[in-house]
């Protein structure tokens, strides 16, 4: 799943790695971009999806998406 947010300057969605990683990948006006990848594994697609759903709505969407899956304990890694 992926959304862009209302402006279309943000973007955010999850994706499998070429290794089987869930990796949720954050994008500002295709400039700057980080990828965390999960490190809690089989994270069911509806709370994946509700907590993109969420951060998206927010005007902080990166600290907003990162808040609410550590509440859900899904720990995440950023990607180099």
């Amino acid at each position: 799943m992926f959304i862009h947010s209302d402006d279309g300057h943000h973007f955010l969605g999850y994706r499998k790695s070429s290794f089987g990683k869930v990796q949720m990948v954050y994008d500002f006006e295709g400039m700057h971009r980080k990828v965390y990848e999960l490190e809690t594994q089989d994270v069911p697609a509806a709370l994946l999806n509700s907590a993109i759903k969420k951060a998206i709505q927010s005007s902080h969407i990166l600290p907003t998406l990162l808040a609410t899956l550590s509440a859900q304990n899904i720990l995440l890694r950023e990607t180099a």
